[in-house]
């Protein structure tokens, strides 16, 4: 007989190892429960204490500058207002909260100012602080925990003072109307809207006359234009097969221009500008559409670089503010950057959606003359070269093409290709530019002719024409709804370039044996030596303020000076004692660029007035102040 085992059963081995690995398992769960409600509980006390971290900072932005002292604090809520109180505090009887204020520390100091990056050690920022935010607590094991949320105050909160015109006249003591002020001398001259300058002899052009010619050597080429600076004369031309492009020419005695020196530029040249010890250059190369010449040895010019613009396209007009240079070649224009005049750096380019002929820097915008019939002047904002941005255009009646453009003050000038057949029928117009973004129609002059190039002399503008016997024409610009003809000059070629004040006219023509042309105007004392414009008062409405910077824009020619004082008061009726930058009133503010006003000096006084000092030891040429700004910062 056979017997057979039970097989459904578990044998005492087996069924201890179930329950180990059971035991296992739920050990391994309840540790895991433990160790993720212990995760859970950290978690949650460091939410909370950057939510209390993050409270104090946010609530801090609230607190009066005034009460921003430095040491430890927590915050306090008093009807409905944040508060600080010394010392820490305790929430939910376990965090404690503390905030501490502390001051920071600068790189720089420029008159009383502190700037710069933040640094360990440096000059301490009276205007910044560091606030603290530092929470600790318990950890379930007893450890301390700290989290800490750091930010920055600052009691800036700039405003900004501007004058553009100065033209209604003087007697105003408080600060009404934006075009007037409390005195001035007589040297001054504010008539002119949107400028401040030097007064001007009394132009009788009866009087005016061809006074010399000159013959550039070796050249029977077109000159093109023509940039005069004190006592010299920079002229370029076309390609010449002969020899230079590039001429320097003594001009000290106008009865007898002599040639210095010349250069070989290996290209028609077609407009110059001079600043510094550096000529910069348009040409037609398709390589080197950008020169820049070496001029600071005036016997010896020699080319310093050469930059290639984009495309085989003429490069057809350069000009140079400061640090900046801009171009047009076909229908770009370009901003460089020459702060270093020997490695000129590209910033930016803008398309005017037609041919760029001409441009004219003006405070912080470009006004170049193009070939878009439908904007005819366009106006580029250059405040940032390296992002130019198009904020007018002024589209002329017909289909005009134009040909230069001049700014001064609120008016700008321009001119255009022969327009028999257009509305409006005239080649000359000025428009109103107070507003930027739409320029406004003042009127026009019917010339007959093309107008190749134009400058602007007081009342005055003086065309280089096309008409065969009238190449040089004077027109009356005082009334643009009424512009009259005063007189003309028949020369021996048309004027391509041109440059003038109240004595000379310089025009560079299309004549192969006399390419500079002087005519006198018989002025000997073309502008005061002196002027000076003082402000109405400004209220900035805080009695705790501080003076940030001051910054001007507008032309200031060899040998002529522009510069200010300031003064303050708590007091809108005076004493007004002007000081420059040092807190004396022997030193001037002059840099165009934002300049430090004297920090201590003027600190918590609500009114201001400026005073402009204008002055010039050139004979023939003046300043000319077309815009003023002042930042400031209130604290209330």
């Amino acid at each position: 007989m056979f017997h057979t085992k039970d097989k459904d059963g578990f044998s005492l081995v087996e069924l201890l190892v179930a329950i180990s690995f059971v035991s296992v398992i739920i050990t391994a769960i309840l540790t895991m429960n433990t160790f993720n409600a212990s995760l859970w509980k950290a978690n949650e006390d460091k939410t909370k204490a950057y939510f209390y971290a993050s409270e104090s900072l946010e609530a801090m932005k609230l607190i009066n500058w005034s009460s921003l002292v430095n040491g430890d604090y927590h915050l306090v809520l008093q009807n409905n207002a944040w508060t600080l109180v010394s010392g820490n505090e305790t929430l939910e009887n376990k965090y404690i909260r503390n905030i501490n204020i502390s001051s920071v520390q600068r790189q720089s100091s420029t008159n009383g100012h502190i700037y710069g990056d933040i640094v360990a050690s440096g000059f301490i920022d009276p205007d910044t602080k560091k606030i603290t935010a530092t929470i600790t607590w318990p950890d379930r094991k007893g450890n301390i925990k700290t989290l800490s949320l750091d930010n920055y105050l600052s009691r800036w909160q700039a405003e900004r003072f501007m004058q553009t015109d100065w033209s209604g006249g003087s007697g105003q003591a408080t600060w009404s109307d934006a075009t007037k002020f409390y005195s001035k001398t007589s040297g001054l001259e504010v008539n002119i809207e949107g400028i401040s300058t030097l007064v001007s002899g009394f132009l009788d052009w009866n009087n005016a006359t061809p006074t010399s010619t000159k013959d550039l050597l070796n050249s029977s080429a077109d000159a093109n234009d023509i940039y005069v600076n004190g006592n010299y004369a920079y002229m370029v031309t076309e390609n010449n097969s002969s020899g230079s492009e590039f001429y320097i020419l003594n001009i000290a005695d106008p009865k007898n221009p002599s040639q210095i020196s010349s250069l070989n530029i290996s290209s028609a040249v077609t407009a110059v500008a001079v600043q510094g010890n550096y000529a910069y250059l348009a040409t037609r190369g398709d390589s080197s559409e950008l020169r820049v010449i070496n001029i600071s040895n005036i016997n010896n010019p020699s080319i310093a670089t050469t930059v290639n613009l984009s495309g085989n396209s003429d490069a057809l007009d350069v000009g140079v503010n400061d640090t900046k240079l801009y171009a047009v070649q076909g229908n770009i224009l370009y901003a460089y950057d020459i702060s270093t005049p020997t490695n000129p750096q590209a910033l930016d380019t803008i398309d005017l959606n037609g041919l760029g002929k001409k441009l004219f820097i003006s405070a912080n915008n470009i006004f170049v003359a193009t070939q878009n019939a439908n904007a005819e002047l366009q106006i580029i904002d250059g405040t940032n070269a390296a992002n130019l941005q198009n904020i007018g255009n002024a589209n002329l009646p017909g289909s005009l093409s134009g040909t230069d453009v001049f700014v001064l003050g609120s008016r700008a000038y321009i001119s255009t290709d022969n327009n028999s057949s257009g509305p409006g029928g005239g080649e000359f117009f000025v428009y109103d530019i107070s507003n930027l973004s739409a320029p406004i129609s003042l009127g026009y002059y019917d010339v007959g002719a093309k107008v190749y190039t134009f400058n602007i002399v007081g009342p005055y503008a003086i065309l280089g024409t096309n008409l065969s016997n009238q190449e040089l024409k004077i027109v009356d610009v005082s009334f643009p709804a009424t512009i009259s003809s005063v007189t003309s000059f028949d020369l021996s070629g048309y004027i391509l370039g041109l440059a003038a004040n109240c004595s000379f006219v310089y025009a560079a023509t299309t004549s192969n044996s006399e390419e500079l042309i002087i005519i006198s105007t018989a002025v000997s004392d073309c502008y005061a030596t002196s002027g000076q414009l003082e402000s109405s008062t400004f209220d900035t409405g805080a009695s705790s303020v501080t003076y940030n910077w001051l910054a001007w824009s507008g032309s200031q020619p060899a040998n002529t000076t522009i510069k200010f004082q300031l003064a303050t008061s708590n007091n809108s009726n005076g004493p007004w004692n002007y000081v420059g930058p040092d807190g004396s009133g022997s030193s001037y503010y002059t840099s165009a660029a934002k300049e430090f006003i004297n920090y201590n000096y003027h600190l918590d006084q609500r009114y201001f007035r400026y005073k402009l000092f204008l002055s010039s030891q050139s004979d023939f040429q003046a300043p000319a102040l077309e815009e003023f700004n002042l930042s400031y910062s209130p604290h209330l």
